[in-house]
């Protein structure tokens, strides 16, 4: 109850600095509350793809969800309507407008560098109200795509590889945005997902210029892979690492919580948030999803509760980033 409350004061806490916007907010925002910039998107290529949403002038078009999934429109199709959700629904999410535009021009100004380290198998698409909503609050966002997108893990064994792989782009891109977007690199902050919070830890321990890490159902608060993980070599015990916190759930077996490990670590600030009504899978865009769409909703074991709660993590994430981004 107190961690529902504080979620609700949290939310009240995030006005819409624009009140014009508040009304033209998507559906699929799940009632959340755009902040008073305008939101470009861009694809920016190294040796791996970056995806960034920013603070931008108004221009063009607002991107469709379709957009966002590209080339693999298809098969993500495929993919809902094997799991029971109707043709319908499934072209309407994929139609469903949000609030960035393509290229759009950036904003001049000093914004901070949000990364967001996706999990397994996981791109943009995955974050897109995420990057969007953090973007319209005054900051530049950055992902790069899973590496297992490129390679499949096979084994437990290989999560200290594609953990440094995933580390290893997401310090790539930090250059590569800087090159393009208009970006304040000395205050970085790391919002991970899954498999992806080991990446950012690890990214973490090697960059002294991380203000935050925010894990959502993180692999690294369970008890799965963390010898593992250990054995990578960029992981440092003995680093003081910034304020942490983990948000998690408790309904999946999978990702049965085990906060041994990160009590372990030499944060400045360890906050848990533990929830009540999310699946995994619910931090990611499909929570967003099943708050629009019934049949979304019951695939995924989503109720009202899980709407609030999708919501309000969101919103916790902004409080506790914008809480630590002053220069």
């Amino acid at each position: 109850m107190q961690t529902l409350l504080l979620a609700l004061l949290i939310l009240i806490a995030v006005p819409a600095d624009r009140p014009e916007r508040q009304a033209s907010a998507p559906r699929l925002w799940n009632g959340l509350l755009p902040g008073r910039f305008d939101v470009g998107f861009r694809h920016l290529n190294s040796r791996t793809q970056v995806d960034v949403w920013y603070p931008s002038d108004d221009s063009g078009a607002r991107l469709l969800y379709r957009d966002y999934v590209g080339a693999d429109t298809a098969s993500f199709a495929t993919f809902l309507t094997g799991t029971g959700i109707s043709k319908e629904t499934v072209d309407s999410l994929l139609n469903s407008p949000l609030i960035a535009t393509t290229g759009g021009p950036p904003r001049t100004g000093s914004f901070p560098l949000v990364l967001l380290s996706h999990g397994n198998r996981q791109s943009a698409a995955d974050q897109a109200v995420l990057g969007e909503f953090l973007a319209s609050h005054g900051f530049v966002v950055a992902s790069t795509p899973s590496p297992m997108l490129r390679t499949p893990m096979e084994r437990q064994s290989q999560i200290a590889q594609f953990a440094e792989e995933q580390a290893e782009d997401l310090v790539t891109a930090v250059s590569v945005v800087a090159s393009a977007i208009p970006v304040d690199t000395s205050r970085l902050f790391l919002v991970s997902h899954s498999f992806g919070a080991r990446s950012a830890l690890l990214m973490a321990m090697r960059n002294p210029r991380v203000r935050a890490l925010v894990s959502l159902d993180g692999g690294i608060g369970t008890a799965t892979g963390i010898e593992e993980l250990r054995a990578a070599p960029s992981f440092r015990a003995d680093v003081r690492l910034p304020p942490i916190l983990h948000v998690y759930e408790e309904l999946d077996e999978f990702m049965k919580p085990d906060l041994a490990f990160l009590r372990s670590l030499r944060a400045d600030t360890l906050v848990l948030e533990r929830l009540q009504a999310m699946h995994h899978v619910h931090f990611t865009t499909y929570g967003f999803a099943a708050a629009a769409f019934p049949e979304i909703a019951q695939v995924t074991g989503a109720t009202t509760a899980t709407s609030f709660e999708v919501r309000n993590t969101v919103a916790r994430v902004l409080d506790f980033i914008q809480s630590r981004s002053k220069p």
